[in-house]
């Protein structure tokens, strides 16, 4: 259980590296006038909505999980399930 927990936390770890340098590169190209991540995005978005929503609707689940996760257990303020 400990080595699925250790995959888990360098995944999430790796996700948000990986967001951090999209971000970084977003914002580098604005400031110097080349072309965004963005001006990729919206056309495979425009071409294929139907994808597009899936991945929204599966990402928002996957998000809403683990902001919005049990009310109790280890985690949670409350402590363990009584």
């Amino acid at each position: 259980m400990r080595a699925a927990g250790t995959l888990f936390s360098w995944t999430i770890t790796a996700l948000f590296a990986a967001l951090t340098v999209m971000l970084g590169f977003e914002s580098w190209a604005l400031l110097n006038n080349q072309t965004p991540i963005t001006e990729y995005i919206r056309p495979a978005v425009h071409s294929y909505p139907g994808i597009a929503f899936a991945v929204a609707v599966v990402l928002g689940m996957i998000l809403g999980h683990f902001l919005w996760g049990p009310a109790w257990g280890r985690t949670s303020p409350e402590g363990q399930k009584p």
